[in-house]
């Protein structure tokens, strides 16, 4: 059944237009193509000062960075250098779905390990490792996980890189939301001084998903790898796009003040969720307080609640959300007492009018 005209929809993990800085992007684009050099050929890790950039933001070297055309396909190229088919690759239960996906597509064989508002259950883990589950990835989202929106803390990042050199297997920190932080202290991302830790992020969620581009941060063993498979597929990032924005990231001040504009955004239109649903809602709907990302993970607190015909009541009344179960690694069994509200790229407004249909839509 289509939405209906005037729906809000909270679904998705788009950036606020208001957030994205489409004059500096604008202004650096124009400039790129003032000669035909950003039009042609480049290199299959990227461009130097677009590495040096990215380098500097996490706290490497430019040889371990290679510039991708966004984080999922960072992820592909990984998974595509690291697996083969069978090959056990643990994540958390719920997870991102389109991970899944691409996992399906190289062949893995995924175990959903549980995890709450607290991050990754690793003594879950840790135990299926003793007991002799071997696997060849840990797939993490540690800050502001999706659909979860749980912080890993400090001490399990460790711990869970800890376990990785332990019993061999690499763990790849997808980390999109990090610098979405609106509240409470920042952490560092999984330490690069393992060499069995990878870093793949985006400036899908800062500068705009249209752009195409984001990064891998990986060991010295595994970059040659990435980097053949890379100029095999597809040869290079457009030159045009990672001119631009190393001409704009140079700016003084500039990325920073992305930021501080996006998490402003983003902490009113967390607020306005959150306060929508205690007042329509109350006690029918529990959740955390976010201290950043994009997503609110909502638990139905009523039992037996059917949320599956709940959201076809909700689209009937315009607004449309994601169910819990879409995000089970394990089929669709799991997770059927939540939902996933995105609260990014919708006015506070309109957020509070999504609640209220949902609201009714409870009601029945």
């Amino acid at each position: 059944m289509p939405l209906p005209p005037g729906a809000v929809r909270l679904v998705g993990g788009a950036p606020a237009a208001e957030a994205l800085p489409t004059k500096e992007l604008a202004d650096a684009f124009t400039t790129a193509l003032t000669g035909a050099t950003a039009l042609q050929y480049s290199v299959a890790t990227g461009i130097e000062p677009l590495r040096a950039w990215i380098a500097d933001h996490e706290g490497t070297t430019p040889d371990r960075v290679l510039v991708t055309n966004g984080a999922l396909h960072g992820l592909s190229l990984l998974f595509a250098a690291l697996l083969d088919p069978g090959d056990v690759v643990a994540v958390e239960n719920p997870t991102f779905p389109v991970a899944l996906r691409v996992l399906a597509q190289y062949g893995a064989q995924v175990v959903g390990v549980p995890s709450s508002a607290a991050g990754l259950d690793l003594d879950a883990l840790e135990q299926r490792l003793r007991d002799g589950l071997r696997i060849k990835l840990l797939y993490l989202i540690p800050d502001f996980q999706n659909p979860t929106g749980a912080t890993l803390a400090a001490a399990d990042r460790a711990r869970a890189v800890a376990l990785a050199e332990r019993y061999g297997f690499v763990v790849v920190s997808d980390n999109p939301y990090r610098s979405l932080r609106f509240a409470g202290a920042a952490l560092p991302d999984l330490p690069l001084a393992s060499d069995a830790v990878v870093r793949v992020n985006t400036f899908s969620k800062t500068l705009g998903p249209g752009l195409r581009s984001g990064w891998i941060v990986a060991p010295e063993w595994v970059l040659p790898v990435l980097t053949r498979l890379r100029a095999n597929v597809d040869q290079h990032s457009s030159l045009l796009t990672q001119t631009a924005l190393a001409g704009v990231l140079a700016e003084p001040g500039f990325f920073d003040g992305v930021l501080a504009n996006g998490r402003e955004l983003y902490r009113e239109r967390s607020g306005a969720l959150t306060a929508a649903l205690r007042s329509r809602l109350g006690e029918r709907a529990a959740f955390d307080e976010p201290e950043g990302g994009i997503f609110l993970w909502v638990r139905a607190t009523e039992p037996g609640l059917d949320l599956v015909a709940l959201r076809e009541r909700a689209r009937a009344l315009g607004v449309e959300f994601a169910l819990g179960r879409y995000f089970d690694p394990e089929g669709a069994g799991g997770h059927t007492d939540r939902i996933r509200l995105g609260f990014s790229n919708a006015t506070s407004a309109d957020i509070e009018l999504g609640v209220e249909r949902i609201a009714a839509a409870w009601a029945g």
